[in-house]
């Protein structure tokens, strides 16, 4: 379950440019506070992939009483997260791991994940760690790349929409080859299988913008009494 390199220089270049790469970026974290607002008052969130810091940042806005717990396996994106929040004061616990190494210790309102599962080979088992780490009734949030049928390839529209907003050439380029090598998109149906293996009974795609699509997934009721 393991990504790529995120403490080099590529960890900073993806935090500075990726508003300029995705439209409506900032829209797919302000639909999520509205649907957490309309179903819940969360106590505890858990930011899986928090390096950057979007996350912390839009939500900490707007729920500050909240604890949180940020896991990213990458000290460099904890590192600009964490100089991103000098402006808001919340509870942050920080973990520089793989999710799967934390221990559960605690089970979570709200979880979000956003823009991570497509740089994972093997995806289903963290899809698997979140549904333990939520409370029933909780909200999962999960945004990636998702894999396009060949006439709905949406992929050159998004080369030059980011051509539009200033990315070098060569990054356009890379990207583009990237996929596959380095960036796995996920078959819907694998992850609407995979979230519903792991204990969600609902499943609501609530943004999507060329091939990235975000859904919120609510955990059912459950009898288990120690891992769910």
């Amino acid at each position: 379950m393991k990504m790529g390199d995120w403490n080099s220089q590529n960890a900073e270049n993806y935090s500075r440019t990726i508003p300029q790469k995705i439209p409506g970026y900032e829209l797919l974290y302000e639909q999520m506070i509205a649907i957490i607002q309309v179903i819940l008052k969360p106590t505890k969130i858990l930011v899986v992939g928090a390096g950057g810091g979007q996350e912390l940042l839009t939500l900490g806005k707007i729920f500050k009483d909240v604890k949180y717990t940020a896991v990213d396996p990458s000290r460099k994106m904890l590192n600009l997260a964490q100089a991103r929040l000098t402006d808001i004061s919340i509870q942050v616990d920080w973990f520089e791991s793989e999710l799967a190494a934390v221990p559960i210790t605690e089970r979570f309102e709200v979880i979000t994940c956003h823009l991570m599962l497509h740089f994972l080979e093997e995806k289903q088992a963290l899809v698997e760690e979140l549904g333990k780490r939520l409370k029933p009734g909780g909200l999962c949030f999960i945004s990636c790349i998702i894999r396009e049928e060949k006439e709905e390839n949406t992929l050159p529209f998004w080369q030059q929409h980011m051509k539009n907003n200033g990315i070098a050439n060569e990054e356009i380029e890379q990207f583009g080859v990237s996929l596959d090598k380095t960036t796995y998109p996920a078959l819907p149906s694998d992850l609407y299988k995979w979230l519903n293996d792991a204990g969600f009974v609902t499943i609501i795609p609530y943004f999507k913008s060329y091939a990235i699509v975000a859904y919120v997934a609510i955990k059912g009721e459950s009898t288990c009494q120690k891992t769910c």
